[in-house]
This record gives structure tokens, sequence and C-alpha cells, in this order.
């Protein structure tokens, strides 16, 4: 069985991340539109970020225990998140690759049936190539169109 089998439903997302360093907090949010799936019981949202870089494809497969965000395009990132674990990945833009370590503290995924709307929070401390690490707490709420 191909993703293409499976029942796919289209989605408004908004992606917001929270990143905190010290005392300081910078807030990013994208909305954009995508597609919702499922495998089995593995959730995957799929949609298409765009900056000054070029166009980014993002997939998130979501589990029970573990969360895997790919970006494949003008960025290329593959990161695990996995509860209570340090696990790495990795970052690829124009400037070079960057190896990440990430420790999840938070993954929870909530659907509403009658609504049809989600939302997967996950928070983790991210390291970056030895760099001081960033508190982020990434939040995808999605809702499916009509």
């Amino acid at each position: 069985m191909s993703l293409h089998d499976i029942d796919k439903h289209n989605i408004k997302v908004t992606l917001q991340t929270k990143i905190k360093h010290g005392s300081e907090t910078e807030t990013y949010e994208l909305v954009t539109f995508g597609t919702k799936m499922y495998k089995g019981s593995d959730l995957y949202l799929q949609y298409t970020e765009e900056n000054e870089a070029g166009k980014t494809q993002t997939t998130i497969k979501h589990k029970t225990n573990d969360t895997i965000l790919l970006r494949n395009g003008a960025i290329k990132m593959r990161q695990l998140f996995r509860f209570q674990e340090a696990t790495n990945g990795h970052y690829e833009s124009i400037y070079g690759r960057l190896g990440l370590l990430t420790t999840t503290k938070k993954i929870h995924h909530q659907w509403d049936e009658q609504k049809k709307e989600g939302k997967l929070v996950l928070h983790y401390t991210l390291h970056m190539q030895g760099s001081e690490p960033g508190q982020y707490e990434m939040t995808i709420s999605y809702k499916e169109e009509a």
C-alpha cells in the first residue's frame, strides 16, 4: 500500500514556533496549505514552506512515541523527536550542513473529529553544532478544508 492509496484530506496548516534563548523569546508563524493522511495508525502531514531561499516540502510523520520532521527542497532537514531522549539530526542549506541534537520534553497530539481539526505540539531543546542550546516549542495546528 502506497501513500497514494490512502485517504487524503486537504488541510490548512498554521505552524507556530517559539524559541527561547536565555531571557529572549522569538516567535514565528507560517500559514500554508497541505494534506493529512494516515497509514495504519501513523499520521502524515505534508505542506510547502516558502521563503527567500525557495520552496521546501515538509513531511511530518507522527507515531505514538515519536515524530519525524523531514524537509526537502531549498532546506533539507531530518530530525527525530522521541520523548525524553536525545536524538541526532541534520539541517542543510546553501550555507552547508549542520548537525542537530534535540532532547524532546513533550510530544502531544490531539484530534477533534467534530471540528475536523488537530494540533501537534513538540517541546524540545536544540543544540546546533555546539551552539548555546535553545528551548523550542513548535505547534502545528491543522484543519480539514471542506
